[in-house]
């Protein structure tokens, strides 16, 4: 309709998902308490700015993510899941998100300028960023965290986002702890840190539906493989 809403301020925004770059998910196993607990610092009071979600390859970190997208997708005004599995700049990363925010407007060539405008959309709107496989960012062979040449910009940008005030969350997926989270994640401060661990008993799941014999063992196997949901399926 041309005609204008009487009371604009009530207006609810639409939703906008972008999972296109997300994999498909045919399984969940029961992840109950790590949910509740990143829903609530999302969500909660608090409003966590920035997560960073860690664990070993294979442990479930995007699924797990992308289960809470399902779960509470319906807060944001936008929600956004992306893998850096190709190790893009800095640059191409906000250039990607700029054109989800803004279809018809023209993208800034200045890096700053698409940092300052990008922290402007996270302000107005309430949003949900998912960054997977930040590890890709980082250096092999090297301590952990530690950024490749031409990469260190995300430390910068992932810094704003903590300490800028905005209303949205980011979530960064990896297997290392960058470094200005362990530098950020302090109680006085929307920045929290969650390391995924064990399936534990949940993961006899797997080996019931890999129809495995020997159940009485199962236990056992799932000590050996620390839980974690794709050697358990590989191995069965």
């Amino acid at each position: 309709s041309p005609t204008e809403p009487q009371n604009p301020q009530q207006t609810s925004t639409q939703l906008h998902i972008d999972l296109d770059d997300a994999p498909e998910i045919f399984t969940f196993f029961d992840r109950t308490s790590e949910l509740s607990t990143l829903e609530n610092w999302i969500t909660g009071d608090n409003r966590t700015r920035l997560i960073a979600l860690l664990g070993i390859s294979g442990i479930g970190k995007t699924t797990l993510s992308l289960r809470l997208i399902n779960q509470i997708k319906t807060q944001f005004d936008y929600v956004i899941y992306r893998s850096l599995r190709f190790s893009p700049t800095l640059e191409t990363t906000l250039t990607n998100l700029l054109q989800i925010f803004s279809q018809t407007s023209e993208i800034p060539q200045n890096i700053e300028t698409k940092i300052s405008q990008i922290l402007d959309y996270l302000r107005k709107y309430r949003c949900l960023i998912v960054l997977d496989d930040v590890q890709m960012l980082f250096t092999s062979r090297q301590l952990a965290g530690q950024y490749k040449t031409g990469y260190e910009d995300y430390q910068l940008f992932f810094k704003l986002i903590a300490e800028v005030c905005h209303q949205s969350c980011l979530i960064l997926n990896s297997w290392e702890k960058p470094r200005e989270i362990a530098r950020l994640s302090k109680e006085d401060r929307p920045v929290r840190c969650f390391v995924l661990g064990s399936l534990g008993v949940a993961a006899k799941e797997i080996l019931n539906s890999q129809k495995l014999a020997d159940e009485e063992t199962w236990e056992t196997l799932i000590d050996i493989y620390q839980g974690n949901p794709l050697w358990l399926e590989l191995t069965a």
